[in-house]
């Protein structure tokens, strides 16, 4: 008899934890993603793209990493038989060229990073009204940053309702 009380005792308190982690749903959100998923930063980073100076920049880019691959290519194909002073002022050229890299890469991340700053704060005044209303009406109990997170389940990730709720407040 003793047995057949641990085994309801055991099921009693299963359904009764059960139901509390019903009550207490535990979910994931990556909110850099949901902001930046939503159309007000796809429109901003769109915007982006096809400003004249940030597409020269990318252009300017993308000529830099050519430039620098063509003079690699020519120092492995005819180094050897260079002076040590032609080898010097080759590889002068290619760090010139590396540093201006550098710096028109800085410039675009910088321009980039200026447009999602934008963005976050255009949103972040909708974000909670809109999150707290999600966590009423699914009947959240906790919200763990997803980035943090070994594993969850597509199930357990709210970041695309966020992400659609967003899109429709005003």
């Amino acid at each position: 008899m003793n047995i057949v009380k641990k085994i309801l005792l055991a099921a009693t308190f299963a359904a009764v934890s059960s139901g509390a982690m019903a009550a207490e749903k535990i979910v994931t959100l990556d909110m850099q993603a949901a902001m930046l998923g939503t159309d007000v930063a796809k429109k901003s980073v769109e915007d982006l793209q096809k400003n004249a100076e940030f597409t020269a920049l990318r252009a300017k880019v993308e000529s830099l990493v050519a430039d620098i691959k063509a003079l690699q290519e020519t120092a492995e194909k005819d180094g050897m038989t260079w002076s040590e002073d032609k080898l010097a002022e080759h590889r002068k050229k290619i760090e010139y060229l590396r540093a201006d890299y550098e710096l028109a890469t800085k410039k675009m991340q910088a321009e980039q990073q200026q447009v999602l700053q934008r963005v976050q704060q255009q949103l972040t005044p909708k974000v909670r009204p809109v999150l707290e209303k999600l966590i009423e009406e699914e009947k959240i109990g906790m919200i763990i940053n997803a980035q943090s997170v070994f594993h969850a389940d597509a199930d357990h990730d709210i970041t695309a309702k966020l992400i659609e709720r967003l899109n429709k407040a005003k």
